[in-house]
């Protein structure tokens, strides 16, 4: 799966398994083959860019990026939220420096051209130079060529043609469905922060090592997942020592999911506190008995959202390509709106203690990325094997697969969709 261009001309397919288990090494360090896919997966494809909450109030902006170009999604004076690329009309400086702000307008620094905060050009600067057949209405802020969202979470696209965004995120929607229902009022906000982090890796190392922890969990993470399980009462070593059938799941259009809803988590032997017993109450409230009780006694699934959306227990990551060895994510706790506060400050601490700078999840999984990177610039033996489970996996009826606890079955997945918009060439 995946021959490259640093290998096509002096190598032969010799993979020893079936071809739809085999990766090639080189679709991680090849920068032409990184930017093939700046042209055919980040500037074709629904890219998500924030959360409607990370700019509550008319005039706030957040500064993001699809792949390697500059956008920025503001909400306007009349309420819409918009995302429009970074870069003023006149001579292509950027308009948004900081991370984040509130403003009436934008104002390029280099020329002092103005923009209204939904798009409208004011002003160019000394104007009575140019000629009067100017019309600011040619001379606006660019916007994205297409732009939905779901949920709240706001999707780009470069291109302007392609499949909707309900079409792209297809299956995905039941499990984004799943994560906010953990809140009573079916929301979320992105309003506790966001914690940055870069690693010496390739964009494809995220998703494919953030939903395969069950696999690498037990050698990795056995430390963190034992502290959990005191700190919470929630056991997850059941998961590693059992294989439960359709916790694994290929989504069609490269999306990957871990859905626990099967899985047999041993129940807190804790006594609930007030803030949890009036947590549940608004849960059975909105959603019934029933519902409430499988949301709690449960982890929500885990979702990568193809190409750069994931849900990961306690918050949003959103992965970000620098180069073809050079990634950055940014982690967003996702705060459960109508929650009780004691129980978004203990998200806020599992957030802390597992993904945090010097938690006990996170930080390993970032060392072996750049682990990876590293030993795949050896190229004796360049075929990658992620064939676990393959022989076992069913066909369901949403277009995807499912495979048991620890299959490679979602990874295969990944990559047939990464194939279908790179060619089998790559």
């Amino acid at each position: 799966m995946c021959p490259s261009s640093d290998s096509l001309a002096d190598r032969t397919d010799d993979r020893p398994f079936p071809r739809e288990a085999g990766v090639h090494g080189s679709v991680y360090r090849d920068p032409q083959i990184f930017q093939r896919e700046l042209e055919n997966i980040w500037y074709k494809v629904w890219v998500y860019v924030g959360h409607e909450s990370e700019v509550p109030n008319r005039g706030d902006y957040v500064r993001r990026q699809i792949g390697l170009q500059p956008v920025m999604m503001v909400r306007g004076e009349d309420d819409q939220v918009r995302v429009f690329y970074n870069r003023c009309r006149h001579r292509g400086n950027m308009l948004c420096l900081t991370p984040k702000g509130r403003v009436d307008r934008f104002v390029c620094p280099y020329h002092g051209w103005s923009y209204a905060n939904t798009g409208e050009m004011l002003e160019p600067t000394f104007d009575e130079g140019y000629d009067y057949n100017l019309s600011k209405g040619d001379f606006g802020l660019t916007p994205l060529a297409r732009q939905e969202s779901y949920r709240g979470l706001v999707f780009a696209s470069v291109a302007s043609e392609g499949q909707s965004l309900d079409e792209h995120l297809g299956a995905a929607k039941e499990f984004i469905d799943l994560f906010m229902s953990l809140s009573p009022q079916g929301s979320i906000s992105l309003n506790a922060g966001v914690q940055k982090v870069a690693y010496r890796g390739n964009w494809k190392y995220m998703p494919e090592n953030s939903l395969e922890g069950d696999y690498h969990g037990p050698f990795i993470h056995k430390i963190a997942f034992d502290l959990f399980a005191r700190r919470s009462g929630l056991d997850v070593s059941t998961l590693a020592a059992e294989e439960i059938p359709d916790v694994i799941r290929s989504l069609p259009g490269g999306h990957m999911v871990e859905d626990y809803r099967g899985a047999p988590f041993k129940p807190s032997k804790k006594e609930p506190s007030p803030a949890r017993v009036a947590y549940t109450k608004a849960m059975r409230e909105r959603y019934g008995e029933e519902k409430a009780a499988q949301l709690q006694s449960t982890m929500a699934p885990l979702i990568f959202v193809f190409p750069n959306l994931l849900y990961l227990m306690t918050h949003i990551r959103v992965v970000q390509p620098i180069s073809v060895d050079r990634t950055s994510c940014s982690y967003f706790p996702a705060m459960l709106d109508g929650a009780p506060d004691e129980i978004n400050q203990q998200r806020l601490s599992d957030h802390e203690f597992m993904f945090g700078a010097a938690g006990f999840v996170s930080p390993d999984d970032i060392e072996i990325m750049e682990r990876n990177q590293i030993g795949l610039q050896a190229k004796g033996d360049d075929w990658l094997f992620i064939g676990r489970g393959l022989h076992r996996e069913r066909d369901m009826p949403d277009g995807g697969r499912s495979g048991m606890t620890m299959d490679e079955t979602h990874l295969r997945g990944f990559w047939r969709h990464y194939i279908s918009l790179m060619g089998e060439g790559v």
